[in-house]
């Protein structure tokens, strides 16, 4: 078996994992590459690979880091099947239409990845669903299962069972004791794991701290007659984060105010949270079979289009504003931001991973100024990170997870320069064989 590294190899984006058996030819997934500008030119490289080789692309889930580029795949020749679980499938249509619609509007002169009948094209091949702990007999000899990853809804990590040995592909990992998805189920003993490291060097906090330090920051910001300002993922962050504000509402520990989503691609995501909500864990079941809607409550706002967007006062004080895109790389955000960074009032609240190279990593790190839709905008306002809302696994998860796979090597992906020595060491130190594989190296096993 041969698997080369064509994407998260020393980076946390760009997901694509070829691999080659003596029967078959498949990938795991084929993300795009986000953040730095050296980085996002790699989405123009030439694959590693003859896309029309590749029979069959096993998706973990519906981020863009792991799916966005299928469409230019099925532009340059695959004409394979796309196996999935439900949730992802759904979550796959809003994604990859909104990331070719982007593409199609931008006006720097480049031309698009792929099209919006690209991804209609792309969305046709992915007719191979299945369930968590189903079986699927990808080739002869070439078995695959899907197995829950804990990361957003839908997520998996792959099992692969070929030429007598067993590969798992941990696709990302998720955080424990999370409101809206089940923890992270253990590996099968396995030969060779391919682990993410995204939080490699870093433990969480316990999710109710960062519950009550959310709580805080918006006690405190409203005194201050300021704004919450919270740059969320569409997936997955959005839905707990208005799981959370529910909460926090129906228990009084928050006064009455205004909540906006203002992302379309969010809304969206949410209605399809809604749709498979039978998949929640059982306390947000429960909330759901007293008919209480935690996306539909008395306080929350919708902004669908850029006239309602364009209404919210974002200048004034008293609201909590949820808008994408998570790392301010564009997006309804950038408004919200240009008009409270200014204020030491308001709080802007990072709840989600920042990659190199973003604007939200920029004002995470502390940069007294940011260029913002071409204007220079200081940065006075209170800035907060809360890291135990995150949809990563962190060091102390990663390094039990590989214990249950107990393998002979594993691969680190999916994590920068600090992630993956942190976790490399950790790893080494119980006794296990560790590579850091470069962009595009090939390995036998």
């Amino acid at each position: 078996m041969r698997i080369t590294f064509a994407g998260a190899a020393q980076t946390v984006t760009g997901s694509c994992f070829h691999v080659v058996t003596q029967t078959t030819e498949f990938l795991v997934d084929c993300g795009m590459f986000q953040g730095l500008p050296e980085l996002e030119e790699r989405n123009r490289a030439p694959f590693p690979f003859d896309p029309a080789a590749v029979r069959r692309l096993i998706l973990t889930h519906g981020h863009l880091d792991h799916l966005g580029l299928i469409p230019r795949l099925v532009r340059e020749g695959f004409r394979g099947r796309i196996v999935a679980t439900p949730p992802t499938r759904d979550i796959a249509h809003i994604m990859l239409m909104d990331a070719a619609r982007i593409q199609e509007e931008a006006e720097d002169g480049e031309e698009p990845l792929y099209t919006t009948e690209d991804a209609f094209l792309a969305l046709d091949r992915m007719d191979r669903l299945l369930e968590y702990g189903q079986h699927y007999r990808m080739a002869p000899r070439v078995e695959v299962t899907l197995m829950d990853a804990g990361h957003i809804m839908g997520a998996a990590f792959v099992v692969v069972r070929a030429e007598g040995k067993t590969v798992v592909f941990s696709g990302d990992l998720g955080n424990r004791k999370k409101p809206l998805v089940e923890d992270p189920a253990y590996p099968p003993k396995a030969d060779v794991l391919i682990l993410e490291s995204t939080y490699g060097d870093r433990t969480h906090r316990p999710i109710e701290e960062s519950i009550e330090e959310l709580r805080q920051v918006i006690l405190r910001t409203f005194e201050a007659g300021g704004n919450v300002i919270i740059p969320s993922f569409a997936l997955e962050r959005t839905q707990e984060v208005l799981y959370i504000l529910y909460r926090l509402w129906r228990e009084r520990k928050i006064p009455r105010c205004e909540i906006y989503l203002d992302s379309p691609l969010a809304t969206a995501a949410t209605r399809i949270f809604e749709k498979h909500s039978d998949r929640f864990p059982e306390p947000a079941r429960r909330v759901f079979r007293k008919k209480r809607n935690p996306f539909a409550f008395e306080l929350l706002r919708y902004t669908l289009t850029r006239r309602a967007s364009k209404k919210i006062p974002s200048d004034q004080g008293g609201a909590i504003i949820i808008a994408g895109s998570g790392m301010c790389t564009g997006g309804r955000i950038l408004f919200h931001l240009k008009a409270n960074l200014p204020r030491p009032e308001s709080s802007v609240v990072f709840v989600g991973y920042q990659a190199e190279g973003t604007l939200g990593r920029r004002i995470l790190d502390g940069a007294e100024r940011v260029e913002i839709m071409g204007s220079i905008v200081p940065v006075r306002a209170n800035i907060v990170r809360i890291e135990g809302l995150s949809a990563h696994a962190d060091q102390g998860i990663l390094v039990d997870w590989a214990l249950h796979a107990d393998p002979d090597l594993i691969f680190l992906v999916h994590g920068e320069d600090r992630a993956l020595a942190a976790l490399a060491e950790r790893l080494i130190s119980h006794g296990y064989s560790v590579h850091i594989p470069a962009w595009h190296e090939t390995v036998e096993i």
